[in-house]
């Protein structure tokens, strides 16, 4: 090695190490800047002392610091349980994904126009026009703006337009149809929706879903979370819920008022459902029952996520948002891996690893 090599070595190891512990730092801040937000939102009062006891010692057996309870808090007071198995989200983020997910891998996978590429073969929505970097894109080739807005114009369905980088919670989805825009200047309306979203941004055609789904509410994508962990010798299913958009509402988002409602390894619902302030619910605004209630071909939408898992094996633990379609065929809609959320998960389901708890937790120390 040169003498300048090992300079280099010397200087720039200690910069991209300080970057990691910044970068952690904020994930974890973030993670408890929220929680406290939300205490303070829907007056969660504190656990008791003995609670407060018990989590910590419950972590620190595993080999973890429990800085705060405030994750453990804010659980009990949706839920009304105590368990000292939940995992707080600062945990999560700045020490779990961080050592499972690769982080330098994350940006360069982050667009959603590349789930295309990348599950190329999976069942996805139809894509119409996806704008990457500030160009137009339509089946892989580079057009024109004017031609993307013919190409919309000559959609007969129902279509969604929303970010393909930084989204999260519903933001900036909207659905809209060419029919709808009117026929007087229909073309300089889209060219305004089109401007409004600037770049890094995808126009689909909008799922028909499954009747079962849909009878859900039928205002909504209704879709299904799925977390997957991915081991050397096969990829297991963590968790799942089912996320019902709130009526009238065009997402299924929880934190728009959707519900969401757990599920059992066979897609079987959990009697239970809950809203993100906590309010329980036993069966949808529709009037379906929710202990009568199970996913039809769930089978079909694990094997999917595992086969989908392991096309990205950068990342250990990811979240998946399956549809189902109109013959209930499981369609990917997006995956979730650095920054996914898993408080939806453990309001509805407990405790966010269940029987991988302490396999996940070791590696997490490595």
């Amino acid at each position: 090695m040169s003498l300048y090599q090992s300079l280099k070595q010397r200087l720039v190891k200690p910069i991209f190490r300080w970057r990691e512990r910044i970068a952690v730092y904020n994930k974890a801040a973030r993670a408890i800047g929220e929680v406290k937000d939300d205490i303070m939102k829907y007056k969660i009062p504190e656990l008791t002392k003995v609670e407060k006891k018990i989590a910590k010692s419950y972590w620190m057996s595993k080999g973890y610091m429990l800085r705060n309870t405030l994750w453990h808090q804010y659980y009990k007071g949706i839920t009304g349980e105590f368990r000292k198995e939940y995992v707080p989200g600062d945990i999560f983020r700045s020490q779990i994904a961080h050592k499972l997910n690769q982080m330098r891998q994350w940006p360069a996978l982050l667009d959603k126009n590349l789930l295309y590429s990348i599950f190329n073969g999976f069942e996805q929505p139809k894509l119409i026009v996806s704008n990457i970097n500030g160009f137009y894109y339509s089946e892989g080739i580079i057009i024109s703006k004017s031609k993307a807005i013919e190409l919309i114009l000559n959609s007969q369905n129902r279509l969604i337009i929303k970010p393909s980088i930084w989204t999260g919670q519903g933001k900036m989805v909207k659905s809209f149809s060419v029919d709808a825009l009117g026929a007087e200047n229909c073309e300089r309306k889209l060219d305004q929706l089109l401007t409004m979203y600037k770049q890094d941004f995808l126009v689909q055609e909008f799922l028909i879903q499954s009747r079962f789904m849909k009878m859900l509410n039928d205002s909504s994508l209704n879709t299904i979370r799925v977390m997957s962990y991915l081991r050397a010798e096969e990829v297991h299913i963590i968790t799942s819920v089912v996320r019902i958009g709130k009526s009238g509402s065009d997402t299924d988002n929880f934190s728009a008022g959707g519900i969401a409602c757990g599920l059992n390894m066979y897609g079987k619902f959990n009697p239970v459902g809950f809203t993100m302030h906590g309010d329980r619910c036993f069966g949808t605004d529709s009037g379906l029952i929710f202990k009568d209630l199970e996913i039809p071909n769930f089978e079909r939408v694990t094997a999917m996520v595992k086969d989908l898992h392991k096309k990205v094996p950068y990342f250990r633990i990811i979240s998946w948002d399956i549809a189902l379609n109109d013959k209930d065929k499981p369609v990917l809609i997006e995956y979730n891996t650095y920054t996914q959320g898993t408080r939806v998960l453990q309001i509805v389901n407990g405790p966010l690893f269940g029987e991988f708890t302490d396999k996940i937790l070791n590696e997490g120390l490595r």
